[in-house]
């Protein structure tokens, strides 16, 4: 007996061994390809943080709060976690799926200007399964809502899973991130009602690390891709494609435009812009890694529909650089000559007048 336990310890703490080997060589390799990536010193500090803000949210997605566990909301992207463009007026939500399971997502509905629940598939393309706005689905009069996700198919306020839903993200676009009346969410398993959450295991632990390690070379990727692409054109803004934006897992309702600033000094890049009536725009700073800057501290990375100053015909100038131009739509790269700033659209009513670019100096 005794030998027999001894033999399969030594085989759990061979498979452990070898699997912690296995994704700490990957992440090492991340590592060292993402500072060899990086075009600025300040955007290779900005890599490692990157990859290290990467692993706390997929060690949570695969391990924390894997799909066969009882629903939890935990955060994917934060002011301190940020991936694909992420909005810094957007409170986003996560959740992970079951296959066959059923789900009751209940709430209130708050003062933001848009929510939307959208189920996602594990996979690089075509990832969107289903997607519902606050707009498509009954509220009582309370601002108290309820919506079943998954199971048969119903005819108001049911998110479909489809039979490779995956997780779903719930996102909540704000005005007033700090102040504003929010969305409160609850979720929980209808059927089959959960029990205890399984123990990981050797093979699971295995499994979880091999995920782990894969997404965090996707999501660099793909950041990196686009920043090169648009670095290649720089200074002008480009519509993103509809494949661009299911595989960074984006809002289908959204309408997004990018452009890589890149200043020479005393520069500034200056934006003209028409939005049309629509839930939400806004216009936001990234980084290399496609993270808006810091924002906690109050410095001025993003602009929205609420918050900009409209010229007397209804248009919005706008400027973004390292010096201050005396306008109150600046938004402050804190130093940096190069960014990638983002537009985008929420449900607009009309198509969308182009953003005219041009560089000046102050």
């Amino acid at each position: 007996m005794v030998n027999d336990e001894t033999a399969a310890d030594a085989t759990n703490r061979a498979q452990l061994g070898q699997a912690w080997t296995d994704f700490t060589q990957r992440l090492q390799q991340l590592g060292i390809d993402a500072l060899d990536a990086s075009p600025t010193n300040a955007e290779r500090v900005d890599a490692l943080r990157f990859v290290l803000r990467q692993l706390a949210f997929r060690e949570e997605q695969f391990i924390e709060f894997p799909r066969d566990a009882r629903p939890e909301f935990f955060l994917p992207e934060s002011p301190t976690r940020k991936v694909f463009a992420d909005c810094p007026d957007t409170i986003y939500r996560q959740f992970s799926v079951a296959p066959g399971a059923t789900y009751r997502l209940t709430g209130t509905r708050g003062a933001s200007p848009y929510i939307s629940f959208t189920a996602y598939r594990a996979a690089l393309q075509d990832r969107v399964v289903a997607d519902l706005h606050d707009g498509e689905i009954d509220i009582d009069a309370d601002g108290t809502f309820a919506l079943t996700v998954g199971g048969p198919p119903l005819h108001r306020n049911w998110l479909d899973l489809g039979d490779d839903g995956a997780f779903v993200v719930v996102r909540e676009y704000t005005h007033d991130r700090a102040d504003g009346e929010q969305a409160t969410f609850d979720i929980e398993q209808v059927d089959p009602v959960p029990g205890y959450r399984t123990e990981f295991d050797a093979d699971r632990m295995q499994f979880a690390l091999g995920l782990l390690a894969w997404g965090l070379e996707f999501t660099n990727e793909a950041s990196l891709r686009l920043s090169n692409e648009l670095a290649a054109r720089p200074n002008q803004m480009n519509e993103a494609v509809a494949d661009l934006v299911s595989e960074m897992a984006g809002t289908p309702h959204n309408h997004y435009q990018l452009c890589a600033v890149q200043l020479g000094v005393g520069e500034t890049l200056e934006l003209t812009l028409d939005p049309p009536p629509c839930r939400y725009w806004s216009v936001h700073l990234n980084n290399w890694w496609l993270e808006s800057p810091e924002f906690r501290d109050g410095q001025s990375v993003c602009i929205n529909d609420a918050q900009a100053r409209r010229n007397d015909d209804g248009t919005v100038t706008m400027f973004v650089g390292p010096d201050d131009p005396g306008h109150a739509n600046w938004l402050d790269t804190g130093g940096r000559t190069e960014t990638i700033l983002l537009a985008r659209y929420l449900l607009p009513d009309k198509e969308l007048p182009p953003i005219v670019t041009r560089v000046v100096t102050l």
